[in-house]
């Protein structure tokens, strides 16, 4: 099974892993035979510290191993894992979701009702424009989704990507526009008082250019199309998507439609 590696993410003591297989668009979940499924630190075949979001991932998988009420999961063999390549960020946005999963719920979801309609997903890829981090009273970071379209700026999220946790530790900005993957945690229950249920978290987090942005004001600006803007980017740097482009290609484009747009 070949995948691009969304999450890389902590999980107890160990690892989640997860992403999209390029053909099918579907997501998988590779899981470990521990209770919890977790990818232990220790295992030789997986090097869960050399493994980072957008990589291409070979994956010897266990068809017959499933668990859970998780339709991702599926387990995997005792053998080698390989990064066989790198994925572009223009290739993923076919699989951004325009709506979160379970719109009826917030943060939450009940465990009683994910297991009633089990198999569930329990995965899925958004772009963001208004993300933005905060430390909350114990310390921990967490993540706000203030988009508009997903009318979820009241909710704080568990951030789990290392990554970007180490980022934040160092006092460096996250840029607000991104792709996330948003996974649904292991039930739990918080409080003696509420249900059990599967938090979302945010696992994994792709980083855009700021300029991918601006260039669309900019283009909306000058009244340009989106034709415009691809036949511009053909002629000019090859590409057919401003999200293909390099940081100073990026940088170039923006510069030549904020001095007015004209050939």
């Amino acid at each position: 099974m070949e995948i691009i590696c969304l999450a890389n993410s902590y999980k107890h003591q160990g690892r989640c892993i997860a992403g999209i297989d390029r053909e099918s668009g579907q997501w998988f979940r590779p899981i470990s035979e521990l209770e919890d499924g977790r990818i232990p630190l220790d295992n030789n075949c997986i090097q869960t510290g050399e493994i980072s979001i957008l990589d291409i991932l070979s994956i010897p998988i266990d068809s017959e191993r499933k668990s859970g009420h998780e339709i991702e999961n599926i387990g995997y063999k005792n053998l080698p894992w390989a990064i066989i390549g790198k994925a572009e960020v223009a290739n993923l946005l076919q699989f951004c979701e325009g709506d979160l999963l379970y719109p009826d719920y917030g943060k939450s979801i009940p465990y009683e009702y994910l297991k009633s309609q089990a198999p569930v997903r329990t995965l899925q890829l958004i772009e963001v424009k208004s993300f933005c981090c905060l430390k909350n009273s114990r310390g921990k970071w967490r993540g706000i989704i203030a988009d508009a379209q997903y009318d979820f700026a009241d909710f704080d999220l568990s951030i789990t990507d290392p990554i970007i946790l180490e980022k934040l530790d160092r006092e460096e900005e996250i840029n607000p526009h991104c792709l996330i993957c948003l996974s649904l945690g292991q039930p739990w229950q918080p409080d003696a008082n509420l249900p059990l249920s599967c938090y979302r978290l945010i696992a994994g987090v792709v980083e855009l250019l700021p300029e991918i942005q601006l260039i669309a004001t900019e283009m909306e600006r000058l009244s340009w199309s989106r034709e415009q803007g691809k036949e511009y980017l053909k002629e000019k740097f090859g590409k057919v998507s401003r999200y293909q482009l390099t940081e100073n290609e990026a940088k170039q484009f923006l510069d030549f439609l904020r001095s007015g747009g004209k050939i």
